[in-house]
């Protein structure tokens, strides 16, 4: 899972959100509107992001905006204590291991949180907490590497994760308005206001 399909369709991401499905909870993220682009100008709160097509659109940030933004990270960045959301490969003797991680801010812990499949045959998304990390040999798609197993906890489970040399690993940070500004790639998600202004919800600023 990249960045970009992190943030809506992962909590900032929406992330696979179980407590959605649940009829008695409102869907907080109804309404939403996905937006992707670069940004050409910024006036205060507001801004004109050019999308797909050249088409472009006027924006201003909700006073609760979440803005997130990325860098790429490596093994020593997988830490206990921290909330992680790992995509990984189920194997043939059921071990698990990660093509991609993202290192969540404390600002995001628990979304999305539990073990989940995702996507093609024997791929799952995990989100939870690194219980611990050890190191040693792990698997790869194309052999064995020196890597760590992480102990990843969530409510009502546990998975132990391998992530090698090869796992993309990304960590999302906590961001500011300061950070929006020309020439930036940003995507996130918009809600329609009574007035016809596209307010904002989260954002993240593209590296």
């Amino acid at each position: 899972m990249r960045t970009k399909e992190l943030l809506i369709g992962t909590g900032v991401a929406l992330l696979a959100l179980p407590a959605l499905g649940r009829a008695a909870a409102p869907n907080p993220f109804q309404g939403l509107t996905r937006i992707d682009g670069t940004v050409e100008r910024v006036d205060g709160r507001e801004f004109l992001m050019r999308g797909a097509g050249g088409t472009t659109a006027t924006y201003e940030l909700a006073p609760s905006v979440r803005i997130t933004t990325s860098r790429r990270g490596g093994l020593n960045d997988l830490a206990a204590g921290k909330f992680v959301g790992c995509t990984a490969v189920t194997s043939r003797d059921d071990r698990l291991y990660a093509t991609e991680c993202h290192i969540f801010p404390p600002s995001m812990r628990g979304v999305g949180a539990g073990h989940n499949p995702m996507g093609p045959p024997n791929t799952t998304m995990t989100n939870g907490d690194i219980a611990t990390e050890t190191q040693g040999e792990v698997r790869t798609a194309t052999g064995t590497a020196a890597g760590i197993v992480l102990h990843v906890t969530y409510k009502g489970g546990a998975q132990n994760i391998e992530v090698s040399p090869r796992t993309h690993i990304t960590v999302i940070e906590q961001g500011s308005a300061s950070l929006l500004r020309p020439g930036v790639k940003v995507m996130g998600a918009s809600r329609r206001a009574p007035d016809g202004t596209d307010v904002v919800q989260m954002l993240a600023i593209q590296p």
